[in-house]
C-alpha cells in the first residue's frame, strides 16, 4: 500500500563533488516508493562554475531534466546559448542538449532543484555516480556517517 514520503532536507547528507558544487539527493527510489522521479538539491558556490557544458544521453532518450531556481542568478550555458537565469526561473533541458552553470562572475551561491524521470544509469549524472561510487548509495543520512 502506498504511503508517500516525507523528507526533511536538513538531515539529507551533502555530497561534495568538487570545491564549488555541493549535491544532495532529497527523493528517489532508495528513500521512497519512487521509481519515476528524482529530485536534487544543488549549490554552486559564488564565484564557481560548471563548465565546460555536459549533456545527459542523446537526444530523443528520456533523460530530460528541469531546473527549478531557488536562490541567486547566474549564467547558464544551453545548447550553445548563454542565458542569464535566477531565482524563480524554471529551465527545460531536453536530453542530449549540452548544459552548463556559470557563476562565476556570482556575489552569492545558486541553489536549485533538479528534477529527473527515471533512475539514471552509470554514466548519465556524474553527482549520482560519484554518491553510489563513494556512498554505495545515492540517499544518506547526517545521522549515516
Amino acid at each position: 500500500m502506498s504511503k508517500g514520503t516525507l523528507v526533511r532536507t536538513a538531515n539529507v547528507m551533502p555530497l561534495k563533488c568538487s570545491d564549488v558544487y555541493i549535491s544532495k539527493m532529497l527523493l528517489d527510489h532508495t528513500n521512497s516508493e519512487s521509481e519515476k522521479t528524482h529530485i536534487n538539491h544543488g549549490t554552486l558556490k559564488a564565484g564557481g562554475n560548471l563548465l565546460p557544458s555536459s549533456k545527459h544521453g542523446e537526444i530523443g532518450e528520456s533523460f530530460d531534466e528541469t531546473y527549478i531556481m531557488l536562490k541567486g542568478r547566474c549564467k547558464l550555458e544551453l545548447d550553445g546559448e548563454m542565458l542569464d537565469i535566477q531565482a524563480g526561473d524554471i529551465i527545460f533541458i531536453p536530453s542530449g542538449v549540452y548544459h552548463g552553470l556559470d557563476n562565476t562572475d556570482g556575489k552569492e551561491d545558486v541553489e536549485l532543484l533538479t528534477v529527473w524521470a527515471g533512475v539514471p544509469p552509470k554514466g548519465i549524472n556524474g553527482a549520482y555516480d560519484l554518491r553510489l561510487e563513494k556512498w554505495g548509495k545515492s540517499y544518506k543520512l547526517i545521522e549515516e556517517d
